[in-house]
C-alpha cells in the first residue's frame, strides 16, 4: 500500500496528496529511480501509517506549463519546469502565494515548511530531506548525504485550530512529559567547585523552605566537565566526579534524592556517534556509540531520569538520544534540547533572533531552552515571553519551550521572570535559586563565559556563597515561591491541557490570534505578549517596569480576576495596576471550571484529591484528565477523561459529572471538592459513574 496519493507532474517533481487540504512537492535529481521508498518518509513528517486515499481531477493537458489538481477543498497548480505552485480555494480565491501577513507559521491561514524551515526563513540547516524513516527499525536512520531531495510541505485550513491539528497528524504530536515533568526544574551550576555534599545542601534547603521543585539537573560538575576540582573540556567524561562520588556512591546519592521526591537529570556536551551522522552545530565529543549507552544505562539504572543534551542542533541526533532512552526505559524520559532564540546571549553577546538550528520534526522530542539568555533586561525578557508564547514557539507548532532563567537584571526582573514560567508549559531555571541575587547571577555569567576569562574558583570563599545563600533575597524567594505553589495547584488543569496539545497540536500556550479568532480586535496578533494557558486562564506577563499595564480582555466572554474575584466584560482592555511585583494578572473565562489540587511543593503520583474551582456566575465545563504520570500507555488509550458541567440555577449550582473514558486504574473513587465563591462542598464521587452534585450558592457571592 501506497503511504500517499502520488500524482506525477514530470519524473523529477511529484505532488503528494496527504489530504484533501495538505500536500508535499516533492523535487529530486537523485540518479537512477526518483523517488525511492526508502526515502518516502523524511524526518520532517512524524506520521508513519499510510494516509487514506484522496479523491481528486488531475488536468495536465489544458496548460501545457503546469497541471491542475482540484480536490473537495483547494485547487492546485503545479509548474512542470518546477519552479513552484500556486493554490487556490474552490471559489477561485488565492490562497497561496499571497501579499499577506506572516504570523509564525500561518500566512493567510497556510503553512509552508520543509525539512527546516518555515516560508523559507534562513537557517543553519539544509532544507533538504537527509534522514528518512526506516520500518525495520522503527528510526529516522536512513542517510541521504546529497542534496537531492527536496520536499516542500503545504497545508490550508480555515481555521488556526484545524491548521494544527492537520500540522499535528502530519509532522506528529508532541509527547506528554512525565507528570512530575509539569512541575519546576532547578539546575545546580557550581562549576568545578560544585560537590555532592553542596548538592544535598540545596536539596535539603528546597524542601525546608518549601519551595516547589520536582527535578534538579546537574550540570557539567557531576564528570561531564569536571573532575578532581578542576575544570576539563565540556563532554570529555561519561564518569562521575569525585565530587559527586563522595561520601555517597551516585547510586546512593541518586536514591537519597529520590526520597527527598526529587528526579534527577545530568547534562551531557557529548553523543553517541553513528554512522552517516552529519553534524549541524555544536558538539563537543562524539563517543562510540556503545560506550556512550553503557555509560547512560548505568545512570538510568541508578535512576537518572534523562538528559539536558547540550550539543546543540546535530541533525536528528537528539531523536535517536530521546528514543534510546524510552526504549531502554519503557517510560517517559526527559530530554531537554536546545531552541536557540534570544536577543542577548548570557555569555558570548550573541544576538539570535529566530531559531537557526531546527529540523521541523524536533518537535517530537521535547523539551527545548530558547538558549543562554542574558535576562539583563526588560527587553531581554519581553522578547523571551513573545518568542516562547507567539512568534517562535506556539505559533510554529512548539509548546514545550521555556527560557534560561538566569536573571541577573535584579529582584523585579527575576520575579516577574518566574511568574511568567509559572503560567508557561515548561518552568525552568538554568542556574538560579530563588533566593539567590543580581549579583549572583552576574558572577555566574562571569564564571561561565567562554569569551571571557573565568572568574578563579579561589574568589569563592565557602560553600554559602556558591549556593548563593550569603546576601539572599527572601523577598524574591518568597515571591518566587507564591507562584510556583499557585502552578503547582493547578497541574489537573496543566495536565488536562497537555492531553489536549497532544490530541489536537493546539500549543498549551495559545496566542490571542489563535483562541480567539473571530474577535477582530486580536485576530491581527494585536496582543503577542498575552495568551491563555489552555482554554480558560488568560495570563499578561508584566513585561515592563511600568506602575501599570493595558490587559485586553477577549470579546468571546466575561472574564474573572483569579485573585478577587471581580468581574469584567470582555471586548475591550483594562488597567492593571503593577506597582506591587506580588501582583500578577491573571484571568478566568466566567463560568470556568478548573480542575486543581491543594498547595502544594512536590508532585505527588497518587494523590489524587480533584478540587473543581467555579469561577463568577455562568455556567461552563472541563476534562479531568488522568493516566498513570510515568508510562507511555497514555499513547495507547489507558487513561481516564471526565467531563464536568455546571449549570447555575437561582442559589443553586448543579454538577455533572460524566465518565466519557475510564481506561486507566481500577480505584475511580475521589474526593471532590467544589468551590465557588466563598461556598466549598466536599463530596466523595464514582468517577466511572454519571453523577450529578448540587451545590448551595449563598446568593450575594454567587
Amino acid at each position: 500500500m501506497k503511504y500517499c496519493t502520488q500524482i506525477e507532474i514530470t519524473p523529477d517533481i511529484r505532488l503528494d496528496l496527504f489530504t484533501s487540504e495538505c500536500f508535499r512537492l516533492r523535487r529530486s535529481s537523485l540518479d537512477g529511480e526518483k523517488f525511492p521508498q526508502e526515502y518516502e518518509i523524511p524526518f520532517a513528517l512524524g506520521r508513519t501509517d499510510p494516509w487514506e486515499s484522496v479523491e481528486c481531477s488531475v488536468d495536465a493537458k489544458t496548460d501545457l506549463s503546469m497541471v491542475k489538481v482540484v480536490t473537495d477543498k483547494m485547487v492546485i497548480y503545479v509548474r512542470k519546469d518546477g519552479t513552484g505552485f500556486a493554490v487556490e480555494g474552490l471559489d477561485g480565491k488565492r490562497l497561496y502565494p499571497e501579499d499577506t501577513d506572516e504570523y509564525g507559521m500561518f500566512r493567510n491561514h497556510c503553512i509552508l515548511f520543509d525539512s527546516a524551515n518555515f516560508w523559507n526563513e534562513v537557517t543553519d540547516c539544509s532544507r533538504y530531506a537527509h534522514w528518512f524513516y526506516n520500518y525495520e527499525t522503527g528510526l529516522y536512520d536512513i542517510c541521504l548525504k546529497e542534496d537531492k531531495l527536496l520536499d516542500v510541505f503545504f497545508i490550508y485550513a480555515d481555521t488556526y485550530r484545524d491548521g494544527y491539528r492537520l500540522f499535528n497528524d502530519m509532522v506528529g504530536a508532541e509527547p506528554m512529559l512525565k507528570k512530575k515533568g509539569y512541575g519546576f526544574y532547578q539546575t545546580q551550576h557550581l562549576g568545578p567547585q560544585g560537590t555532592q555534599a553542596l548538592l544535598m545542601r540545596t536539596a535539603e534547603i528546597i524542601r525546608e523552605r518549601d519551595i516547589p521543585c520536582d527535578t534538579l539537573i546537574l550540570d557539567f560538575e557531576w564528570g561531564d566537565g569536571a573532575n578532581g576540582g578542576e575544570e576539563l573540556s565540556w563532554g570529555s567524561r561519561l564518569d562521575w566526579s569525585r565530587e559527586y562520588s563522595e561520601p555517597l556512591s551516585p547510586e546512593e546519592m541518586i536514591k537519597r534524592l529520590n526520597d527527598m521526591h526529587f528526579d534527577v537529570m545530568t547534562i551531557h556536551h557529548s553523543i553517541p556517534a553513528y554512522e552517516g551522522r552529519m553534524d549541524e552545530g555544536w558538539t563537543l565529543h562524539e563517543y562510540e556509540s556503545d560506550l556512550w549507552w553503557s555509560k547512560m544505562q548505568e545512570q538510568l539504572d541508578i535512576g537518572v531520569v534523562g538528559t539536558w543534551q547540550d550539543t546543540r542542533a546535530n541533525d536528528v541526533t537528539n531523536s535517536r538520544i530521546y528514543n534510546g532512552l524510552q526504549e531502554r526505559t519503557g517510560k517517559r524520559v526527559s530530554l531537554m534540547s536546545n531552541y536557540d532564540v534570544y536577543r542577548n546571549s548570557s555569555w558570548t553577546k550573541e544576538c539570535i533572533m529566530t531559531p537557526q538550528k531546527q529540523r521541523i520534526g524536533g518537535r517530537r522530542y521535547p523539551f527545548a531552552w530558547t538558549g543562554d539568555t542574558a535576562m539583563n533586561s526588560w527587553s531581554d525578557f519581553s522578547y523571551q515571553v513573545k518568542s516562547i508564547v507567539n512568534v517562535h514557539g506556539a505559533l510554529k507548532g512548539v509548546s514545550y519551550l521555556t527560557n534560561d532563567g538566569m536573571r541577573p537584571g535584579g529582584r523585579e526582573l527575576a520575579v516577574r521572570s518566574e511568574q511568567f514560567l509559572a503560567f508557561n508549559s515548561v518552568s525552568r531555571s538554568h542556574n538560579f535559586k530563588p533566593w539567590e541575587g543580581p549579583a549572583d547571577a552576574r558572577a555566574l555569567a562571569e564564571r561561565m563565559a567562554i569569551t571571557k576569562e573565568k572568574i578563579e574558583a579561589a574568589e569563592y570563599r565557602s560553600g554559602d556563597e556558591l549556593l548563593g545563600l550569603v546576601g539572599e533575597d527572601r523577598v524574591q524567594e518568597e515571591l518566587i515561591s507564591k507562584y510556583l505553589k499557585i502552578r503547582y495547584s493547578l497541574l489537573p488543569y496543566i495536565y488536562g491541557v497537555a492531553r489536549e496539545c497532544y490530541d489536537t497540536g493546539l500549543p498549551m500556550t495559545r496566542p490571542l490570534m489563535v483562541q480567539f479568532e473571530n474577535d477582530e480586535n486580536c485576530n491581527r496578533n494585536q496582543y503577542p505578549y498575552q495568551f491563555t494557558l489552555g482554554n480558560d486562564i488568560l495570563v499578561a506577563p508584566v513585561i515592563s517596569d511600568n506602575k501599570q499595564m493595558s490587559v485586553y480582555l477577549p470579546a468571546e466572554c466575561q472574564w474573572v480576576d483569579f485573585f478577587t474575584g471581580e468581574i469584567y466584560d470582555g471586548g475591550r482592555e483594562i488597567i492593571c495596576d503593577t506597582s506591587d511585583i506580588s501582583v500578577f494578572p491573571l484571568f478566568v473565562r466566567n463560568g470556568a471550571v478548573i480542575p486543581m489540587q491543594k498547595e502544594c511543593s512536590r508532585i505527588d503520583a497518587e494523590n489524587k484529591d480533584i478540587i473543581l474551582n467555579i469561577f463568577g456566575n455562568a455556567g461552563g465545563e472541563c476534562v479531568v484528565y488522568e493516566d498513570d504520570g510515568e508510562t507511555l500507555d497514555y499513547r495507547c488509550g489507558k487513561y481516564n477523561q471526565i467531563r464536568v458541567a455546571t449549570e447555575p440555577s437561582g442559589d443553586e449550582l448543579q454538577i455533572k459529572i460524566i465518565p466519557e473514558r475510564t481506561n486507566y486504574g481500577s480505584d475511580f473513587e475521589r474526593r471532590v471538592t467544589v468551590k465557588h465563591s466563598k461556598c466549598a462542598e466536599e463530596f466523595e464521587v464514582d468517577f466511572a459513574r454519571e453523577t450529578v452534585l448540587t451545590l448551595k450558592q449563598e446568593t450575594e457571592n454567587a
